[in-house]
């Protein structure tokens, strides 16, 4: 079987994140092949077996270190690019993972436009490290949506953290309608986003906030001042 999309390998020790991110990418690249791993042993067995064109890369992985052990990979897969994905955004972390030749870097709290427009960077032979919230990032940071060659929305405000996650308004909205149990249908209406947008936001959510479900994200980010009862 032949591929004319891009080749992608989705490296997460989170199920559930891996599914959302793979949503996204597949809704706006039809033609990709998608390959995942939940852990840097799997990710390696996979770049031995199979060509890739980009790899997303969580930076903590049960086995593994994205950016120590990110020789490794290049030894594997030379043509391989590499986006790095951390729950955590920090100005160090970036700097490391510039140091370490990572073309790319994305917290997982970025909204679904970012994440996007960072991949087309990165596969178009650019940097992208212009998702990350403004206070993490490096005077020299070039953001993301002046790299890509289509016009992309204006960042959401951030209006909330949590150990570190900034989250965006827009993110805040999707809680509040997981609070009110509005189904992923109704909220992709009322928020004009795609349904697969919005299921992958909600996956981030749930998993940023260590949830077992929509309504217990919800309660969470109550209990932890996020978001007005």
């Amino acid at each position: 079987m032949s591929f004319t999309g891009p080749r992608f390998l989705l490296v997460d020790d989170h199920a559930l994140f891996r599914m959302g991110l793979g949503l996204m990418l597949t809704e706006r690249w039809p033609q990709a092949m998608l390959t995942q791993a939940g852990t840097w042993a799997q990710a390696l067995d996979h770049l031995r077996a199979q060509a890739v064109d980009l790899v997303m890369l969580d930076i903590h992985l049960p086995d593994g270190h994205g950016v120590a052990d990110l020789a490794v990979l290049r030894g594997l897969a030379p043509q391989a690019r590499v986006l790095l994905m951390s729950a955590e955004a920090d100005a160090a972390q970036v700097a490391q993972a510039r140091a370490a030749g990572a073309e790319g870097f994305v917290p997982k709290c970025a909204q679904a436009a970012d994440i996007v427009a960072a991949v087309q960077a990165v596969l178009r032979g650019e940097s992208a490290y212009g998702a990350l919230p403004y206070a993490a990032l490096p005077q020299t940071a070039q953001p993301v949506a002046q790299a890509v060659a289509q016009p992309m929305p204006l960042p959401v405000p951030h209006v909330a953290q949590e150990g570190g996650v900034v989250f965006s308004a827009l993110q805040l909205a999707i809680l509040r309608h997981l609070g009110k149990g509005t189904p992923n249908k109704a909220i992709a209406r009322q928020m004009a986003m795609s349904e697969s947008a919005v299921r992958a936001e909600v996956s981030w959510i749930t998993e940023w906030l260590q949830a077992t479900s929509r309504t217990e994200a919800y309660e969470r980010a109550v209990a932890r001042g996020l978001l007005a009862p």
